[in-house]
């Protein structure tokens, strides 16, 4: 875990007008309603003037760690341990940065610690311990309901155990016992829109897109100050964005998105932690423009904060800006934990480097970056598979381009995925790149390798391993097979693919036969010529008299056919 931390004395120091009067039921409030900022205010005003009451320091602790500042939160726990020592709360949240520190045994020691020798009716300890357990990248929800339902077992009627447990049933898709623990709560406190929030995440966790955004437009219709519920808007739409199957219906969805993102901004805060969250949301919804904005805003506030790096260098990769996006991620990189790197950063350096390898006027390619640039792809499709979906998107580009070399090594590196919508075309793309990338470049001085022939063969065979009728792919295998073959002494590697493809389009009907005529010429030409070189002449015969049905003006035809009548 990266380590973020701050001068906690100057910040217990920091003393804001008109903030005296705030209570910590207040400082829950601004943390229900994610606005952190106002919260450490509060909570910082309420160690300095009860700096005996652990609770205190307790929920500014869980402020730092949902801030991402787990330095901060230790030493802030550590004070309300030493400073209360009656109340165990403090533990807890030292086990909890042992917890997001992977320190487990640590952890479970200071949990034991906190809540073995609890008097009866005493219930806090036991739910902050069943809450840590829900944190982080590895929550345990097994081990959450372990504390929660002791919790529970108490018999204090306080919502949040409920809306915890909840929040643990949900977490291990037990949906049913999730709804139940969400209506639990709200029955005991019919204020805490969590809960109510949750069980309209529920529906939207279930692609029920349309009825999870109408009951969060009528969470936010009666209660329009509560900025979770616009942040829930903004994730259900875009998610609704991804599944719909136009793209004016895609723009709208996400527009839509980005509209209640804006939302919970404008209801929370612009410090540098809420700009961080916003910006991760603008990198899913691909408004690079936006981030752009924000990336330099974030910078203005802290140049020191790396996170920072990777908002620059994705901004600046959309906006054609390769060699200061590769500077950024690159230093992005080197600076933070090896955690905290995530599979986008891997995807956009390779992204900048890939390009900066071709030079689309030339059409020429730096070999080594281009290696480069493909490691780097290849390990963001391994840390998340559905990567790969957006890598179609990219190689197109360079495919539209005639860059077939780069191309083909992004629809290599999308194959990884065999789950990817894309998974047929980009092995189909990959052959036909390649194809191209060896036949545009077989007469220079420097020849090309017949192993790019051969991975395109391959990457035919797949396509028609998946789906056995695409004439296309049978066309392709011909001619890379063609060029494969030995050019003075062909073998006819290519002549049972034109074969299979002048049989699938034959098979498809009249309007198929039409839509590919000159691919046929070509086939029973080609086919007509080899069975001449062997000397199988009715084959031949039949070859180029069937070309000539499609094309009666066929001069090759028409000339190849008059050598072979018998005389």
């Amino acid at each position: 875990m990266m380590k973020k931390a701050i001068n906690i004395g100057l910040a217990l120091s920091f003393v804001v007008s008109g903030a005296f009067a705030q209570s910590l039921k207040d400082a829950k409030v601004a943390i229900n309603q994610e606005q952190y900022e106002k919260a450490k205010v509060i909570l910082k005003n309420l160690v300095q003037n009860d700096s005996k009451k652990g609770e205190n320091y307790f929920y500014l602790g869980e402020v730092y760690l949902i801030t991402d500042y787990p330095d901060s939160a230790k030493t802030v726990f550590a004070q309300g341990d030493a400073a209360d020592t009656k109340n165990t709360i403090n533990k807890v949240g030292l086990g909890a940065v042992e917890l997001l520190n992977g320190n487990t045994s640590a952890a479970e020691t200071l949990f034991t610690e906190a809540t073995s020798k609890l008097k009866k009716k005493d219930y806090e300890p036991l739910l902050a311990a069943g809450k840590a357990y829900l944190k982080g990248a590895n929550p345990d929800y097994n081990k959450a309901l372990e504390y929660l339902l002791k919790a529970k077992a108490t018999g204090q009627e306080d919502a949040e155990i409920d809306l915890a447990i909840g929040n643990a049933y949900f977490g291990m898709g037990s949906n049913s016992e999730a709804y139940t623990a969400y209506r639990d709560a709200m029955t005991l406190d019919n204020t805490l829109l969590n809960a109510k929030v949750q069980l309209a995440v529920i529906s939207k966790e279930a692609y029920a897109f349309p009825e999870a955004s109408a009951d969060l437009q009528a969470i936010a219709a009666e209660n329009p100050n509560f900025a979770p519920t616009y942040r829930e808007l903004a994730e259900t739409y875009y998610l609704w964005s991804r599944r719909v199957t136009t793209v004016e219906e895609y723009n709208a969805k996400l527009q839509e998105a980005l509209s209640y993102y804006k939302k919970y901004m404008d209801l929370t805060d612009y410090s540098l932690d809420s700009r961080m969250r916003y910006a991760d949301f603008l990198i899913l919804a691909k408004d690079y423009e936006t981030l752009e904005v924000q990336a330099n805003e974030m910078a203005k506030l802290d140049q020191a904060n790396p996170r920072i790096l990777r908002y620059l260098g994705y901004s600046a990769y959309e906006n054609g800006n390769y060699q200061e996006s590769k500077q950024a991620i690159t230093d992005f990189i080197a600076k933070v934990e090896p955690e905290r790197i995530i599979a986008r950063d891997y995807l956009f350096l390779g992204l900048a480097e890939i390009r900066l390898a071709s030079d689309s006027v030339n059409k020429t390619v730096d070999p080594a970056l281009l290696n480069e640039a493909v490691a780097n792809m290849e390990k963001a499709v391994k840390a998340d598979s559905t990567i790969a979906e957006d890598l179609n998107e990219v190689g197109m580009v360079f495919f539209k381009d005639a860059q077939y070399g780069p191309a083909a090594r992004i629809f290599e590196v999308a194959t990884l995925n065999p789950d990817s919508k894309n998974y047929l075309y980009d092995y189909f793309y990959m052959g036909y790149a390649l194809y191209f990338d060896y036949a545009l470049n077989m007469n220079n001085e420097v020849k090309p390798s017949k192993s790019i022939l051969e991975k395109a063969d391959k990457a035919f065979g797949k396509v028609i391993e998946l789906a056995p009728t695409t004439d296309a792919a049978y066309l392709y295998r011909a001619k890379t097979n063609r060029l494969l073959d030995d050019q003075e002494n062909p073998e006819g590697l290519f002549v049972p693919y034109y074969q299979e493809f002048i049989d699938i389009v034959t098979g498809k009907g009249d309007a198929a036969i039409a839509q590919n005529k000159a691919n046929l010429v070509e086939a029973y030409s080609v086919n007509g010529a080899y069975y001449t070189l062997s000397d199988d002449y009715a084959k031949a015969r039949e070859s180029f008299a069937s070309a000539l049905e499609l094309d009666p003006a066929n001069e090759y035809a028409k000339q190849a056919l008059a050598n072979l009548q018998p005389e």
